[in-house]
């Protein structure tokens, strides 16, 4: 900001300058009027940056109106005193502005008696309280002794000051403990907890704000962006937490506390005592609870409102200490706990059922009825007690209505078990008949009906099991209708009409005549959205079986048939619950508006709206959205909006059927439309907890489509997919066994791919190979090993585009310890390094993914594992094979069983299984450790191929060398096999079949009559190196070799090939064997020269050129 003297040295022009003007300045006057215009909109703008938007006085002089030289000093003088003006009215703005003359001018004004202003006070009021919810501002108001002025403000017992008071108090405590802690002190629990109870019903709830801001702050802590901002030293706050706690528990039974402030209490219990996630091992807070006050809370839920003298209360009142009472009965964490609260339970119960007379009775079995619509086993070991449910069915019979109105509803309560089911039906279906027939108030008789309809819904949707006549349940059904529709009742009678329907809708005949009833069905989804939420369950139970979306499996036939034989029950399905019947059911629910209904439902912040009413509401919407046809309605009427929550927050079941409703959402429906704004990004988490392992595959399916979807529209959503860490599970579908898993999990990496962190994964890999830390170089290696087996197109793609670029990079300047050549298979790698040779074979730990263990040489053993591309070998233990001193590793290749290595020296070592001859050293014997060629010492060699049982060598001056077996020809030495197909009479192998080592090669069959003398030059096992002469001398420069077959190309161009021939991989233009070298006449007759080899196991690859 400018100072007011800052115009006399930051001015051009001369503009304060006392004195006589020079000679001839007044001709330059009008250009530094110019100048100084100039350069003044320049201080402002560069400077002075409030003043953007302010309006001077018209009558305050401008620079650009300097016109008449003789103006002069005068005109100056007044340009000064403006700007001074100017400057000092930006001070007072300034000071106006301060966050600590706010604060004090907002108290004044609220704390003012003679300030009449209501608008003002407002305002003030919501200032204060926006300031409050800043971190800067909450810190100036408590540090100008803003707690104390709060106080001011709560002892003036004006309503809208307290409010403000309230509301700027949870501002303050909001993520701060220290601060927290501190006004703790300064106000009181007492005294805060007194706020609640208070009869304006709109104070109370702030009261209850604060609160539950309160007890987040003692219970998380500071919150992160506040870590190190204060240095207060805070000490444990349980004894706070406890504190609060107890005076809330004291005030749930003072008479003096309201109604609407005793469910705030239950309501703030209900939040703040039960662990937020049950792998918190800590429930001390709830055991402390239950010893303090749970007979307070089973008094509140016993309260009979009728009765004189009894407890403020609400009709939510006995819900929520309800909820409350299951949430603490789930929190217990061992059944000595549970024990102990089943025995709290039955000594208050049993204490006001024997020792009060008829009230005490009541107030019994009203509470009994509490703890049935929560924590039931308790409710149940209860009506246990002695007399309890005699009590229960003579009060029926009782001419008070109050007796009967507790004594129904218990009944109601108590049906829920099938035995005591079987106990009422028996005994009390002809009293509640009678109720409903001769009771004169509609309270007692809609109690009544739906007594009856409970009973005669329990054989639940197993159509055999019928408890009433035939057509009872349609005339129960039809009663309820007719109440719900009847809008002269409460709603609070109304609802009861639901709770029957909520058991009718069992039979398939009443939910078919429910949905055709139009005028019943609105009525119930008005209900649902009034402000009695009670009701919420039973019109979740209700849709859920008008809808068919509870859980149904599909009996095990052989189970079913000997169900029969041994003429136990068989539930039978209704024939109007087939599928079609209950699509029809949805459409018709769907043009009543049920998902608007479902939208209110879920924006419900009350306890009634409890997890399991949660995942029935989640279970419904799954249905709605189950045809393709209707989800764009559903997203109309807000669905999407309302399936976040109830996929976030919930059962687990509930939670996995918002989640698939949203992943069917997302994968017909433009996301962008169905989930607008930053709604969309909430929809990745659920998404990605469908990829998880123990859901179902249509699960995973649709979680992969949805994906595909988001993935697909913006760099950001798939930044979210990547911060939820979904790829790796996205990858592991792509290799399930399922084909559509693999199909939509490949399409999603497809769109992840489009991602730069997502592409990035090659160069990570290269560095890791890359890097001059052995360990990690290591893992880099098992890293492309597993991508390698899993897929032999993944492989393929590796090598071809980047692999041998990878291990180009890894053998130049290569220390000797690090690798220089890696060759994988489907189970097994070996890494060549400079002085050793390392084998990896896949562990035995596959239940926890892939796990590689270091193996030795491939050596004898029961069976042969496979190797890629071309070969097979079988690792032993230990697992690190040292080479000689003298021996530098150059180049290895693998058969199905065994290894040839080749020396930087020209020297040959060769190990594994011996069989055939393949090792070359005599004799048929395995070799475990590698062992040199003797027959080749002496004669340096340039290359080296391995076949399936063969093996071959080129020396540097082109001599080729083969050994191993010879059982197709293909060490080009005379075969006996081939001899055979070639005798006119005998036959004896067919040429379509593929000879196999392991059965009996090694036997020669008796045919010499017929094949002549010739038979004893036959070679089957050539165990020594032996010299193979092409024909005119021709010089070997490449030879490679198929699993049955050779390749070998000359120093002059020519290609020659030998051996297995039935797929045509010889190159003759034939499927014929041959043991003799033949030259494959295509390239020469073409103009090509062949430079390069590679044979598959049943194929053959040349790279050639023109000449």
């Amino acid at each position: 900001m400018c100072e007011p003297g800052a115009q006399e040295q930051g001015f051009p022009g001369g503009i304060a300058r006392s004195g006589e003007q020079h000679a001839g300045e007044g001709k330059h006057q009008r250009s530094r009027s110019k100048a100084w215009a100039r350069a003044l909109e320049g201080q402002y703008s560069q400077r002075c940056w409030p003043l953007r938007g302010l309006v001077l006085p018209a009558s305050w002089p401008r620079p650009g109106r300097v016109t008449d030289p003789s103006a002069g000093r005068g005109s100056h003088c007044r340009v000064i005193e403006a700007v001074t003006n100017l400057f000092l009215h930006l001070s007072q703005m300034k000071l106006m502005s301060c966050t600590d003359s706010k604060v004090e001018q907002m108290f004044q004004i609220l704390l003012d008696p003679k300030e009449t202003d209501t608008d003002k006070k407002q305002k003030a009021a919501q200032n204060l309280i926006v300031l409050a919810r800043e971190e800067a501002g909450a810190e100036k108001i408590f540090q100008s002794d803003g707690v104390r002025l709060l106080l001011r403000m709560l002892d003036t017992g004006r309503e809208d000051a307290m409010l403000a008071a309230l509301r700027t108090l949870a501002g303050l405590c909001s993520g701060h403990r220290s601060r927290t802690m501190a006004i703790l002190a300064e106000l009181g629990a007492p005294r805060v907890s007194a706020m609640l109870g208070v009869e304006h019903e709109q104070v109370s709830l702030a009261a209850c704000n604060l609160l539950q801001v309160m007890f987040d702050a003692l219970k998380e802590g500071l919150q992160r962006d506040f870590r190190g901002k204060e240095e207060a030293l805070v000490l444990d706050p349980s004894k706070e937490l406890k504190l609060l706690i107890g005076h809330l528990l004291e005030m749930l039974n003072r008479e003096g506390t309201s109604a609407h402030g005793r469910d705030n209490i239950l309501n703030l219990l209900i939040k703040v005592v039960p662990r937020k996630s049950l792998r918190d091992p800590n429930n001390s807070l709830t055991l402390w609870v239950i010893d303090q006050g749970l007979k307070k809370i089973l008094e509140v839920g016993g309260t009979v409102c009728e009765a004189p003298g009894s407890l403020p209360a609400t009709e939510n009142s006995r819900m929520s200490a309800a909820v409350l009472l299951s949430k603490l009965y789930s929190d217990l964490k061992c059944d000595a706990e549970r024990e102990n609260f089943h025995r709290l339970c039955e000594d208050y119960v049993r204490s006001w059922f024997e020792g009060h007379g008829l009230a005490g009775k009541l107030r019994a079995i009203q509470t009994a009825s509490c703890l049935l619509q929560g924590p039931s086993e308790a409710g149940n070991q209860v009506l246990e007690l002695e007399g309890i449910m005699e009590s229960v069915l003579a009060l029926c019979a009782s001419v008070r209505e109050v007796d009967q109105l507790v004594a129904v509803e218990a009944l109601i309560h108590a049906a829920d078990k099938a035995k005591r089911a079987s106990f009422i039906t028996a005994n009390g279906v002809t009293l509640l008949k009678n109720i409903y027939k001769c009771s004169g108030r509609d309270s007692i008789r809609i109690r009544a009906l739906v007594g009856l309809c409970k009973l005669g819904s329990a054989g639940g949707i197993d159509f055999s099991m019928k408890q009433f006549a035939e057509g009872s349940t349609l005339k129960l059904a039809k009663q309820c209708r007719k109440w719900l529709c009847n809008e002269a009742i409460d709603a609070g009678t109304r609802r009861w009409a639901v709770e029957g329907l909520a058991y009718l809708t069992f039979d398939a005949d009443v939910k078919e005549e429910f949905v055709e009833d139009k005028a019943a069905v609105q009525a119930m989804f008005q209900l649902a959205k009034s402000e009695d939420k009670s009701v919420l369950f039973a019109v979740a139970s209700t849709l859920v079986n008008c809808t068919n979306s509870y859980d149904h499996e599909e009996p095990d036939p052989q189970m079913l048939e000997l169900a029969k034989y041994a003429k136990q029950h068989v539930p039978e399905q209704h024939p109007k619950d087939e599928p079609g019947c209950v699509r029809r059911r949805v459409r018709k629910l769907l043009a009543a508006g049920v998902v608007s209904a479902l939208t209110c439902m879920v924006k419900s912040e009350n306890p009634a709206l409890t997890n399991s009413c949660r995942e029935l509401i989640s279970r419904v919407f799954l249905a709605v959205v189950e045809e393709a046809a209707d989800r764009g309605s559903v997203v109309a009427q807000g669905g999407g909006k309302a399936l976040i929550p109830l996929s976030l927050e919930g059962t687990e079941v509930g939670q996995a059927k918002a989640a698939q409703a949203l992943a069917k959402i997302t994968i017909t429906s433009n996301p962008d439309m169905a989930f607008p704004g930053e709604r969309i990004y909430e929809v990745v988490r659920p998404l990605v907890r469908l990829l998880h392992l123990h859901r179902t595959g249509l699960e995973n399916f649709e979680g992969l489509m949805a994906l595909t979807n988001l993935a697909g529209i913006s760099e950001r959503l798939r930044q979210k997919i990547l911060k939820e860490k979904a790829v790796p599970m996205i990858e592991g579908y792509m290799f399930e066994e399922h084909e559509l898993l693999r199909l939509a999990a490949t399409e999603c990496m497809c769109n992840m791919a489009m991602s730069t962190e997502t592409a990035h994964w090659l160069e990570i890999l290269q560095a890791l190979l890359l890097s001059p830390n052995v360990e990690l170089q290591h893992r880099g290696a098992v890293i492309v090993l597993n991508m390698m087996v899993a897929d032999r197109e993944i492989a393929a793609k590796l090598m071809e585009r980047h692999g041998r670029l990878v291990l180009g990079g890894w053998l130049a300047g290569a220390l000797p310890g690090h690798c220089q050549d890696l060759l994988p298979s489907e189970s097994h790698v070996l890494l060549l390094r400079g002085t050793a040779l390392e084998a990896w074979a896949r562990g035995a730990g596959l239940c926890q993914g892939p796990s590689w263990q270091q193996q030795l040489h491939p050596g004898e053993a029961a069976r042969p594992l496979p190797l890629a591309p071309c070969g097979y070998m079988i690792p032993r233990p230990p697992f690190l094979c040292p080479l000689p001193p003298a021996l530098r590793a150059q180049k290895l290749v693998l058969g199905h069983e065994h290894v040839v290595l080749l020396g930087q020296d020209g020297t040959i070592y060769t190990w594994g299984c011996g069989r055939h001859g393949q090792l070359g050293h005599g004799g048929l014997e395995p070799a475990l450790e590698p062992r040199l060629v003797e027959a080749l010492h002496g004669v340096p060699m340039g290359d080296v191929a391995a076949g399936g049982w063969h093996s071959v060598s080129v020396s540097e001056g082109g001599d080729l060398y083969v050994w191993g077996w010879n059982e197709s020809g293909q060490l080009a030495l005379p075969s006996k096999a081939l001899a055979e197909k070639r005798a006119p009479a005998t036959a004896s192998v067919s040429q379509h079949e593929e000879p196999c080592p392991g059965e009996a090669e090694l036997k020669l069959v008796n045919h010499e009559a017929a094949l002549g003398a010739e038979a004893a030059d036959f070679i089957s096992i050539q165990a020594f190196p032996a010299l193979l002469d092409l024909p005119e001398g021709s010089e070997v420069s490449k030879v490679s070799c198929g699993s049955r077959h050779t390749a070998a190309v000359t120093r002059t161009g020519e290609l020659y090939t030998w051996g297995w021939g039935k797929y045509g991989q010889l190159g003759h233009n034939d499927t014929a064997s041959s043991d003799q070298p033949r030259q494959v006449g295509y390239f020469p007759a073409n103009g090509l020269t062949v430079e390069d080899v590679v044979c598959g196991p049943w194929n053959t690859y040349v790279g050639a050129v023109e000449k």
